[in-house]
């Protein structure tokens, strides 16, 4: 499998806290990877690492083997290829369903309005959101908003979809339905990294499981190595504390 994403020894700090120490980690095509671990763990700071919403400290982010830390990428552009569903949806709220998915790609594809408006509705149908195209997020539920925000980034036609703890926000009933539609991603090939407390969907869909404790990579390993047989002795506690123990 051809290799996407590289992260070099990643640092983060904020003032004298590190965040992130020596990450290293890389994500192939098709690849589904679950990073789960304590809040505070420095899970969603990684991602937002990755798709440079913070800066990081040190260390390298290789993007098809070329630095996106060196200063030579456009943003914007980098972004496309590797996008991000966030935990409260960030939807445009004066904008419509449909032109929420619209929008990216007219101004950041230069997509004409008519291929944007096929894209859009390719992937809200997709989502089961097609018949909620006049709708404004205000009218919708956190479960349709997250749908849309995922069919909003599957239209840039990202290589890597990023997805930062994409059902914490949802109330309980509505987790399920934004799940399917991960699974049903993860089972078309779309390669995805995933930070979740969703510890079924990690066990279940990824194919590599990544656990962090005090801003460190504690463990990495198959579903089955990280689930049944862990081999640090934090993995175990974490994992306990999930199952009751």
């Amino acid at each position: 499998m051809a290799g996407i994403i590289k992260v070099e020894h990643l640092a983060k700090t904020f003032g004298t806290n590190e965040v992130l120490k020596d990450i290293d980690f890389s994500v192939s095509s098709g690849d589904v990877i679950s990073i789960i671990g304590a809040s505070g763990s420095g899970k969603s700071t990684l991602l937002r690492c990755i798709n440079l919403l913070e800066e990081a400290t040190g260390g390298k982010i290789l993007f098809h083997g070329k630095d996106v830390l060196a200063g030579a990428v456009n943003e914007d552009e980098y972004r496309t290829k590797v996008g991000m569903v966030f935990q409260s949806f960030n939807l445009f709220n004066n904008l419509s369903v449909l032109d929420n998915c619209m929008i990216g790609q007219i101004k950041v594809l230069r997509r004409g309005k008519q291929e944007s408006e096929e894209k859009a509705m390719e992937y809200l149908s997709k989502v089961g959101m097609a018949q909620y195209i006049k709708a404004k997020p205000r009218q919708l539920s956190g479960g349709q908003k997250q749908r849309v925000a995922i069919a909003r980034a599957l239209a840039m036609n990202p290589e890597v979809l990023l997805f930062d703890e994409p059902t914490s926000a949802l109330d309980p009933e509505m987790v399920g339905e934004v799940l399917d539609v991960m699974k049903a991603l993860a089972e078309s090939g779309m390669t995805m990294l995933v930070v979740t407390h969703e510890m079924a969907f990690a066990r279940d869909v990824s194919n590599r499981v990544i656990y962090m404790a005090d801003g460190r990579i504690e463990e990495e390993g198959s579903p089955k190595e990280i689930f049944s047989n862990p081999k640090k002795e934090k993995t175990r506690d974490f994992l306990s504390r999930f199952r009751g123990e």
